[in-house]
């Protein structure tokens, strides 16, 4: 079993991906630490959209859903919810279903290979996020790939010292792991950058606290503090979104 780390999407493009490997897909500031914290709410399904205007269309389809999402930061017109794990951890969401579209975290997710096994995966679920992938492949005989959403297409701090924090994860719980040189780089990178240092350093945190979003900051980079993994389960038809569950829930098997 093999773990390697990209920290960009667009860098998949330059391999080959295997549909067969299971992917944890990071963005922690927000959009993987917002869909655990949906599921701790009570969530019955979570889709992921690429687009807000695939977003709107699907919200008009099926009513009764809630449409959540984010652009630098902001809600956009017509959603009812941005992109906050602190907004939804004070809602009740049992058995409700959300649509989420976010500037980087969704679309990470479509950029992996379709049909394959996708856990979104953050610092406020580390432990589970990870044993849950671990679990997976060793069922399946497969590779792990951790996949950094970025931001805006750069290089995300934040996302990369949370792939090290996993990688020393899985190490922990599978020290026979192999590591690829970008797993001992991004855990270089979280051993200089923890949390505590990332709340000052990482541009996105920059930009949550100047907007006045600090709130958000204790659940993005707060540890260990959940068991949900969200897990693409499949393609919803008639809408092209991803389907999200908590594998305790699962909806649809693969």
């Amino acid at each position: 079993m093999q773990l390697r780390i990209y920290f960009n999407p667009a860098e998949l493009g330059f391999v080959k991906p295997s549909v067969e490997d299971i992917y944890i897909i990071i963005d922690v500031m927000r959009a993987t630490t917002t869909m655990t914290v949906m599921f701790e709410q009570g969530a019955r399904q979570v889709l992921a959209a690429q687009t807000l205007e695939q977003a709107l269309s699907s919200g008009r389809k099926v009513p009764g859903r809630i449409l959540c999402g984010e652009r630098h930061t902001k809600t956009p017109p017509g959603f009812d919810c941005g992109n906050s794990p602190a907004q939804f951890a004070t809602m009740n969401l049992s058995n409700l279903e959300l649509v989420l579209t976010t500037s980087n975290g969704t679309r990470a997710l479509f950029a992996c290979p379709e049909k394959s096994t996708r856990l979104a995966g953050c610092f406020y679920n580390g432990t589970a996020v990870t044993s849950k992938a671990l679990k997976l492949a060793q069922e399946r005989q497969s590779n792990i790939v951790i996949l950094c959403a970025a931001e805006y297409g750069y290089f995300a701090l934040e996302d990369a010292a949370c792939a090290g924090y996993l990688a020393q994860e899985l190490l922990r719980q599978c020290p026979e792991i192999q590591i690829h040189d970008s797993a001992w780089g991004a855990i270089t990178l979280y051993e200089n950058y923890p949390p505590a240092i990332l709340l000052e350093k990482a541009q996105s945190s920059l930009d949550l606290l100047a907007t006045g979003q600090q709130k958000d900051l204790e659940y993005c980079l707060a540890r260990n503090k959940s068991t949900c993994v969200p897990m693409v389960t499949g393609v919803e038809s008639e809408t092209g979104l991803l389907q999200l569950v908590h594998p305790a829930s699962q909806l649809v098997e693969i």
